[in-house]
């Protein structure tokens, strides 16, 4: 696999041009802000979600089982299961599951910490946090995608040494 870098001088051009270019091969955009892609939602929320419910059901189940079976107290007439003062710790382990999960989950979708990525040894790549609009692609045809992204209007194109 080869990675072909290429600028372009409006965001415009680089969305005209990221249809053709994920024909490809695996396309990483670097860019001033974000770029919103409708295609593809994020899997992220459903992650936290769940690390919540997990966490909701983990921290009820713990109190339940302590209070009930592991070590009962007999405390002013209280029932064991006396579920409304088991509320307030069963929230606070639901929001830090939550919050675990989503802190895990960023750096994993996101593929991070990637403290070395050869892209980054490009000159193009000096300019994609200011005002160029850049974009990676990993193909097996680089003579093929450097055409490509010549012929889309692409300020600059190169080929990331190996």
């Amino acid at each position: 696999m080869t990675t072909v870098v290429a600028s372009f001088p409006t965001e415009a051009d680089l969305r005209r041009a990221l249809p053709a270019l994920r024909s490809l091969g695996q396309v990483e955009t670097y860019t001033p802000k974000p770029l919103e892609d409708e295609d593809e939602p994020s899997i992220l929320p459903l992650l936290v979600l769940i690390g919540g419910l997990i966490g909701i059901a983990i921290g009820f189940g713990v109190q339940v089982y302590a209070n009930t079976i592991g070590y009962p107290l007999d405390i002013g007439g209280r029932p064991n299961f006396s579920w409304p003062a088991f509320v307030p710790i069963t929230f606070e382990i639901g929001v830090l599951g939550a919050i675990l999960t989503g802190f895990v989950g960023y750096f994993l979708i996101n593929g991070l910490p990637r403290l070395y990525d050869p892209v980054d040894e490009v000159p193009l790549m000096r300019g994609a946090t200011r005002d160029r609009w850049c974009v990676s692609v990993q193909t097996d045809a680089p003579e093929r995608a450097l055409h490509l992204v010549r012929s889309l209007s692409a300020d600059a194109a190169e080929e990331v040494p190996a």
